[in-house]
């Protein structure tokens, strides 16, 4: 009996660390510290930093609308966005404040532009679960040519 709960303990210690260490690993890291200040809802520009595109879990981004993207206003929630443009594209958190997004668009000769687009939101986060409405209060755009989609 001493036997089995010392093997029990073993695998239970093992899968353990199997499941933290590969947490850890670069690629499934959460981005929502990428950018400094976006966890106070405001942002330097010059200090923007954008995730590396391979480390994104879905890696051919999203195609979307310019109808959808002239949509997004400061104040637009989370809920909105998901209805919009769908999850973001990289492991943005839990209450992350900078969602980043690949996106599609087609241009007037069919060809595909794809851009880079940050979202940071406000820092009303009061510690509850369900009520809290996380509300978008700026945007930036990689490389800064794609803003033409979008008109804040």
């Amino acid at each position: 009996m001493k036997n089995n709960l010392s093997h029990y303990c073993l695998l239970a210690t093992t899968a353990l660390f199997l499941t933290v260490s590969g947490c850890a690993q670069k690629n499934i890291m959460p981005t929502w510290h990428l950018t400094p200040g976006a966890q106070k809802g405001s942002v330097n520009p010059d200090e923007l930093v954008f995730p590396d595109l391979n480390k994104a879990w879905q890696k051919g981004g999203t195609i979307v609308n310019h109808q959808d993207i002239a949509k997004i206003k400061v104040g637009t929630t989370k809920d909105e966005l998901y209805k919009l443009i769908g999850t973001p594209h990289f492991s943005e958190g839990f209450n992350a404040r900078e969602w980043d997004y690949i996106l599609k668009f087609y241009n007037a000769n069919n060809t595909v532009e794809t851009c880079q687009y940050k979202i940071i939101f406000d820092d009303s986060y009061g510690g509850r679960m369900r009520d809290d409405e996380f509300g978008v209060t700026e945007v930036y755009w990689k490389p800064a040519s794609c803003a033409k989609h979008q008109t804040l």
